[in-house]
């Protein structure tokens, strides 16, 4: 019989889950002499999945799925990196603050469903797992440098069409992903850590929310209080961050220890390119095919 599950989130599709990534080791990694102002961004953008070929993966999910008998289409993983987010404080502005309080800082990756939702139902029948992973055993599992995902089922079958081989796309999601924590890691042990905090605390102190000890304290306290007392301090949290340049300060500081990871990392990020490149290909001729 033909099970029509449309639209509900794939707990298991994206890096977010099916990938069971731990973080891949860098060892100690000491700041930069000469920083490369930006890299952080650059950095982030490949930490990040491709959106095109998460979109391509998807949609050969869904083909795969329907052959085995279900109508069924995963949401696309949209994991974005913010190594600011990594290290405790992910990014605020005053119009983001003003727009709607705190809630650009809420996850946007699917979490595990709720019981007795219809995700956790679906997830909760073994055909159906069975159908999308293959069997959830070590035999079937797929790493690389500590990430990994099973590599059966719909979902080994969509990797492989998209990225070429499992392996690629564990490397070019789950490992990318984790292949620069130990640079945040490091730039948050950094002295200039603290100085950026100190400095937005100075600010803050001449506010009605001087109790705060960090950029983490006032977005607990206002998603605590919720409605126009949220917004205030939330305005009044990104007002100070703008002031003193906290976000700037992070970068700034972010910057010395990715040079160096990223430097380090040259080879890998070349090949992630290349499987990246070729998997936003296939996934255009997937999307050509089926218009």
């Amino acid at each position: 019989m033909n099970r029509k599950l449309i639209g509900l989130a794939v707990l298991a599709a994206g890096a977010a889950a099916a990938l069971a990534a731990s973080a891949v080791p860098g060892g100690s990694i000491p700041a930069s002499g000469t920083p490369i102002s930006g890299i952080t961004a650059r950095a982030e953008a490949y930490a990040t999945p491709d959106s095109a070929a998460e979109t391509g993966r998807a949609a050969a999910v869904s083909e795969c799925m329907a052959a085995a008998g279900y109508d069924f289409a995963p949401a696309v993983n949209t994991y974005t990196v913010d190594f600011h987010s990594n290290i405790g404080f992910k990014r605020l502005d005053v119009a983001s603050a003003k727009a709607s309080g705190y809630a650009s800082l809420q996850p946007a990756s699917p979490h595990e469903a709720a019981a007795g939702s219809e995700d956790a139902k679906l997830w909760a029948d073994p055909a159906f797992v069975l159908a999308f992973s293959g069997p959830q055993t070590e035999d079937n599992m797929v790493t690389v440098n500590g990430a990994g995902t099973y590599g059966g089922g719909c979902g080994g079958e969509a990797a492989k069409r998209i990225y070429g081989s499992v392996e690629n796309y564990v490397l070019a999601t789950g490992v990318a992903m984790n292949s620069l924590n130990s640079a945040a890691s490091a730039a948050a042990s950094d002295s200039g850590f603290e100085k950026a905090i100190d400095s937005w605390k100075t600010c803050m102190a001449e506010s009605p929310y001087a109790n705060f000890r960090s950029p983490a304290d006032a977005v607990s306290a206002g998603q605590a209080a919720g409605g126009q007392n949220e917004f205030k301090i939330a305005v009044t949290d990104a007002t100070c961050r703008e002031q003193v340049n906290f976000h700037g300060q992070l970068d700034a500081l972010l910057d010395k220890y990715l040079t160096t990871r990223m430097q380090q990392l040259e080879p890998e990020i070349t090949k992630v390119t290349g499987i990246r490149r070729q998997a936003v290909d296939r996934a255009a001729e997937l999307r050509s095919g089926r218009d």
